[in-house]
């Protein structure tokens, strides 16, 4: 019986340290996955603004850091969705196959994280005149 005793309060002091130490592992892990997820986005690159000839192709490029941050497009304002007005929306670009008057405009980029979004500078893009 008095062996018991000995070896139960020895147990108790042994786990704390690793529990410790586990928490402290623990912790810092969520931290840094945290810490990615709710840092406000800044842009590694801009779209820029184009003049095309109607019918020519135009291709708008954004990306933005944390690599987590969620990037969307929008034409004067009006968010753009995959397919819309036959335009093409891909990882960090934006394509417009055949330029119209409905795809002329002010594009904008925004990047978005759990901290908040930011919207690029705006890029014109203007049809040339034959």
């Amino acid at each position: 019986m008095s062996g018991k005793q000995d070896w139960t309060p020895w147990m108790k002091k042994r786990k704390a340290p690793v529990f410790c130490a586990l928490g402290a592992v623990l912790l810092c892990c969520l931290q840094s996955s945290a810490s990615t997820i709710y840092e406000m986005p800044v842009f590694t690159e801009e779209p820029v603004s184009m003049v095309q000839k109607l019918g020519g192709s135009v291709m708008l490029r954004c990306s933005a850091q944390p690599a987590s941050a969620k990037l969307s497009w929008r034409l004067n304002g009006e968010q753009l969705s995959n397919g819309d007005l036959g335009v093409v929306l891909g990882p960090g670009s934006l394509l417009i196959p055949a330029l119209t008057n409905l795809t002329l405009g002010r594009y904008q980029c925004v990047a978005s994280t759990g901290a908040g979004a930011l919207a690029s500078v705006p890029a014109n893009v203007t049809a040339a005149s034959e």
